[in-house]
């Protein structure tokens, strides 16, 4: 049984699979440098061992992080695009993206491979390859588009303004006009009440005082005419008469013209 128990255990060793973690000796391995009487110093560390312990120290966590602080220090990539978090010793701030992660090899080959990461340094090494001049002219153009656009929506804008302002102006007006229309027939109205109220009365035949029945009027059976009449007649008989007597008293001679002598100059 106890064989069989050991065997079983031997199998199970045989088929464990261990789990690399992402970003598994990013910066490689640390650099060793041989002392006297058979050990050896970190360069990056300064750690001192024996030669047999120098695999297991190298997958340590004291070492993978003196080869962060060391590769960080000197500058080396990838860590040239990261500085130490001034908040915690433990952390580190992405210069591209200004992120910050844990000091550690995975995270670093996380951010490093990420879209923002990538998005951004590919932007930057972009603008290295345009020339400054280039770039500036480019950013002006981009920027005078912009005003150009602005500038269109306001005049749009405005037209817009003006157009629904002249609908309003004409929409009044109508609303005005139909108002005075209205008007102008009810007062129409009003007056043709006011004529038919006002048409002047003629009394019916008969009912007058002096029995006139608008017909011609007639002289009387005896042959005399109004008093008025007569004496109309009278007076330009008596005038034709004074006139004759006047014209026999002064004579036609009076009224003759006389005709001027022409004088005639004796030379």
């Amino acid at each position: 049984m106890g064989k069989k128990e050991g065997g079983e255990s031997n199998e199970e060793e045989n088929y464990t699979v261990t789990k690399v973690k992402e970003g598994h000796n990013l910066l490689g391995s640390p650099t060793f440098k041989p002392l006297d009487i058979g050990r050896f110093k970190c360069v990056e560390t300064g750690h001192e061992l024996l030669a047999h312990a120098r695999d297991s120290y190298a997958q340590s966590k004291h070492c993978r992080l003196g080869l962060i602080d060391s590769a960080l220090a000197k500058k080396k990539p990838p860590l040239n695009m990261f500085i130490q978090d001034p908040v915690s010793r433990s952390k580190l701030k992405c210069k591209l993206t200004g992120v910050t992660i844990n000091k550690t090899e995975e995270h670093i080959w996380k951010h490093i491979n990420g879209k923002r990461f990538l998005n951004k340094l590919e932007k930057m090494e972009a603008e290295k390859e345009i020339p400054n001049g280039a770039l500036e002219k480019k950013g002006e153009e981009k920027e005078e588009k912009k005003k150009k656009k602005n500038k269109d929506d306001d005049l749009k804008k405005k037209k817009k303004n003006k157009e629904d302002g002249l609908k309003n102006v004409k929409k009044k007006k109508q609303e005005e006009n139909g108002m005075f229309i209205a008007e102008m027939e009810d007062s129409i109205g009003n007056d043709v009440d006011l004529e038919e109220e006002n048409e002047f009365w003629m009394p019916p035949v008969g009912d007058r005082w002096d029995h006139d029945d608008g017909g011609v009027r007639e002289i009387d059976g005896t042959g005399e005419e109004d008093e008025g009449a007569e004496d109309g007649k009278n007076d330009a008989r008596e005038l034709s008469k004074r006139t004759k007597r006047m014209s026999l008293e002064i004579g036609p001679s009076n009224f003759a013209s006389r005709k001027k002598k022409k004088k005639i100059d004796v030379a």
